[in-house]
């Protein structure tokens, strides 16, 4: 699986800058189900933050396959008790309408 670790930097103020120098912001939309497939099958990019594994950044065909492990244990709506891994997506945005999927993990 294509992946790369720290190619992605966190910058002071929590926004995300990718190894190709975007920069993405948090926007207030949460990822679903439907959204998330839609996102992906436009380019999206996937980020996910997990401990111990910290930022990890999938492009292209790994960006699908880390989605097709994320989905099942996605969160949308009011988070249960913790009992295994389950992630919580929010959409980022740069400001020329790239896209950022970012999950993070809680277990």
């Amino acid at each position: 699986m294509e992946n790369r670790r720290r190619e992605l930097d966190e910058l002071p103020d929590g926004s995300l800058r990718g190894p190709d120098g975007v920069v993405y912001r948090r926007t207030p939309q949460r990822v679903d189900r439907k959204l998330g497939r839609e996102l992906l099958a436009d380019g999206a990019v996937v980020v996910t933050d997990v401990y111990p594994d910290g930022l990890t950044l999938f492009v292209n065909g790994s960006a699908e396959d880390a989605w097709s492990r994320i989905a099942p244990r996605l969160v949308t709506g009011r988070r249960p008790a913790v009992r295994d891994l389950q992630w919580v997506g929010h959409v980022w945005a740069s400001d020329d309408g790239h896209v950022l999927l970012r999950f993070t993990g809680e277990h």
